[in-house]
């Protein structure tokens, strides 16, 4: 009998597995892929992350790690016209997620949590208060509380007929490709006729780019990606969708949901991955004080006084027409972008 299980072995599961080791609970993660493995994602940490990488001792080890600190941020509108605006010395880097997470995990495993990796789960029920959780290969395990950290498409969720009804929605394509040259230490946040890119440096030799679209135009800004950067017919794109859906409920009975499993927010942001760790370390907290119904108020805190602008972000790269006159408002007012972007670039 385990005292936590927890689903999913990303920067969440991994943070929360850490942290509920540390504080001498049994611990079992379950992940279905073999690390390290890439993940959609615009590869970037802000600031917000550091002091979580602090407690868990591994702040040294990522600086350690190939990087790129970024210098600024560059939006490119429809027409071709940019804004830049600088970012604070030190707020931001460009990690790849199969280093950084593969870092996570790690130290969770060094900490005491047993990690299962390649093994997914298949069925989970309830029996004398415990959760027993059946993977795919027949293997079993019990817990005291089950953690769901496995992503926007919750696998959690589905078997416990928690996941919310999926609207048709947009499509993300990743890839690392050749890093152009003079690209710079900068991101790139670009609108385009049929959705919009994000573009960031992750080392010496890769550029991150990100793709966004609805799913029937998705396949015409993939064509405009290898225009741009040079790309093979042959080069892989990796794939998610949707991007955003309802928020579940963060916790029930020994159940909590983390990370993207719980609130997706706007990837536009590039927020995800602080969540992702402090909804973690929160769990771990909640779980080893023995107050995992106490996980749901300061989930909602975490998010409070945040949301406007993962609303505000959405809107504008959802839609054309918004988008346009926040970047004519942002021209004349360059003050109010520059505000913006220290919002979610630099530390609360």
């Amino acid at each position: 009998m385990w005292d936590v299980a927890i689903v999913g072995g990303g920067p969440a599961g991994s943070s929360c597995a850490a942290f509920c080791a540390t504080a001498g609970l049994r611990t079992v993660v379950l992940e279905r892929d073999k690390f390290p493995r890439e993940k959609v994602c615009g590869d970037c940490l802000n600031p917000d992350c550091w002091p979580i990488l602090q407690r868990l001792k591994v702040e040294e080890q990522t600086h350690k790690a190939a990087h790129v600190a970024l210098e600024f941020v560059e939006f490119i509108d429809r027409s071709g016209r940019s804004l830049r605006v600088a970012l604070p010395p030190g707020a931001e880097i460009a990690l790849k997620r199969s280093i950084f997470d593969s870092i996570l995990l790690q130290r969770a495993r060094e900490l005491g949590a047993e990690i299962h990796e390649q093994t997914t789960l298949g069925a989970i029920s309830r029996a004398n208060d415990s959760w027993q959780l059946t993977t795919t290969a027949g293997k079993q395990f019990s817990a005291r509380v089950l953690v769901g950290a496995d992503g926007r498409n919750s696998t959690v969720a589905r078997l416990l007929g928690l996941f919310p009804r999926a609207p048709k929605e947009r499509v993300a394509l990743q890839a690392h490709v050749p890093l152009p040259a003079n690209f710079g230490n900068r991101v790139v946040l670009q609108w385009l006729p049929h959705g919009y890119s994000g573009q960031a440096p992750v080392n010496e030799r890769e550029l991150n780019v990100c793709l966004v679209a609805e799913a029937k135009s998705i396949a015409t800004l993939r064509d405009w990606a290898s225009r741009q950067f040079g790309l093979a017919p042959s080069q892989r794109w990796r794939t998610i969708t949707p991007l955003t859906r309802a928020a579940l409920p963060p916790a029930q009975e020994n159940l909590l949901l983390i990370g993207d499993a719980a609130r997706v927010v706007e990837p536009f942001t590039g927020e995800g991955i602080y969540y992702a760790m402090s909804s973690g370390e929160l769990a771990a907290t909640s779980i080893s004080r023995g107050e995992s119904a106490r996980y749901a108020s300061a989930h909602r805190r975490l998010y409070a006084g945040r949301l406007w602008i993962n609303t505000l972000a959405r809107a504008a790269v959802v839609s054309p027409g918004f988008a346009a006159i926040a970047f004519r408002c942002a021209q004349f007012q360059p003050a109010l972008l520059h505000w913006l972007t220290r919002k979610v670039a630099s530390g609360r």
